[in-house]
């Protein structure tokens, strides 16, 4: 039996997560806290998710941990040890690579490493460590080397070369494309979350130099807090003709009947580790405008027609003024799917 723990379940973790107990051809577990606290989640879920450890029926074979689970907490609280269940830990996300919040008060309490080193312990700790982009993974290495030149000595380095890692990315369902209806007019998608990460003021500051140059087009908003007031009003007091949807969706397949009516994704986010949505609009043939940064470029690999890098941040005007002003109504649908990932996860733990 296969154990997937994770002290910070909701949103892409979850989805992650679900997938891999319905799919995985093994017998396969879930072991989770809710996702709210982040950072006590990566302080204490450990010793919550180790308690609740005790008193399962049955022992797994193998734990797969999550990147938000202090793994070396857990197992010292679990009172397990590596040689009985092995693990694997996967990192959706690393908290070298995360843009710093306007909100966060760490950085004033001198605790910027704290997070970052909770994840380098837990790599060390494990057997293997699997990331969901090379990004994620570049930038975990680099962000764990500069670290280690901080610490007075550097005697982790010697273990930390000798972690063992691969990529095997994120992947989403296989909904058959929608039919793509025809348009005269650019219709341009926004499906991310509308936080300061996902850099909403950039892609707003995109749409009026499209007025300003009489560019026609129409608005899909979606994603989590577009249906909130503040942002909502703000949509729809800039662009109350352009706006043909704005707010969070309840239902899957409405989600992806508006999707499928978009012909532009332009992204102006500051970060991600693979981006789901993008890949998701991606596949339902919408042109993707992406940065020169984070994992956006993986998502062209081999799918170079399906959309276009920009320099990030300067050189997003002038792309997006390219790509509306060349509008097409196609464009080619790379694969994300699960199958795929599903299969590169079987044969790496039928390696193991």
């Amino acid at each position: 039996m296969i154990l997937i723990i994770d002290s910070f379940f909701t949103g892409s973790h979850k989805y992650w997560g679900t997938q891999m107990k319905n799919l995985l051809p093994f017998e396969v577990e879930l072991l989770s806290l809710s996702g709210k606290y982040w950072k006590w989640r990566m302080e204490g879920g450990a010793i919550e998710l180790a308690e609740k450890f005790k008193n399962l029926p049955k022992k797994p074979d193998l734990i797969i941990a999550t990147d938000m689970v202090n793994l070396p907490l857990f197992y010292a609280y679990a009172g397990i040890t590596k040689n009985e269940i092995p693990c694997i830990i996967y990192f959706h996300e690393n908290q070298f690579a995360y843009p710093e919040s306007e909100f966060d008060t760490d950085k004033k309490n001198n605790r910027d490493n704290h997070y970052g080193f909770i994840n380098i312990t837990s790599a060390l700790f494990a057997n293997y460590v699997i990331f969901n982009s090379d990004f994620n993974r570049k930038s975990f290495y680099e962000g764990a080397t500069k670290l280690f030149k901080k610490l007075p000595d550097n005697s982790l380095v010697k273990s930390f070369n000798n972690i063992k890692s691969k990529v095997i990315y994120s992947a989403i369902e296989k909904i058959p494309p929608r039919n793509k209806p025809k348009s005269n007019v650019p219709i341009i998608l926004w499906n991310h979350r509308w936080e300061f990460d996902k850099n909403p003021n950039m892609f707003i500051e995109g749409l009026e130099y499209l007025q300003t140059k009489n560019i026609d087009f129409k608005l899909i908003i979606l994603g989590k807090g577009t249906e909130d007031q503040k942002a909502k009003k703000l949509i729809l007091s800039k662009f109350p003709t352009e706006t043909l949807h704005c707010g969070f969706t309840e239902t899957k397949e409405e989600y992806y009947d508006l999707i499928a009516q978009a012909t532009h994704l332009p992204v102006t986010s500051k970060h991600d580790f693979f981006g789901l949505s993008v890949a998701e609009a991606m596949n339902q043939g919408v042109f993707a405008i992406l940065p020169n940064h984070q994992a956006y470029p993986e998502h062209l690999v081999k799918n170079e027609s399906s959309g276009v890098i920009y320099n990030f941040p300067n050189d997003f005007l002038k792309a997006l003024e390219n790509s509306i002003s060349t509008f097409s109504n196609s464009s080619t649908r790379p694969d994300f799917f699960w199958d795929a990932v599903i299969k590169d996860w079987t044969k790496f733990i039928n390696s193991l």
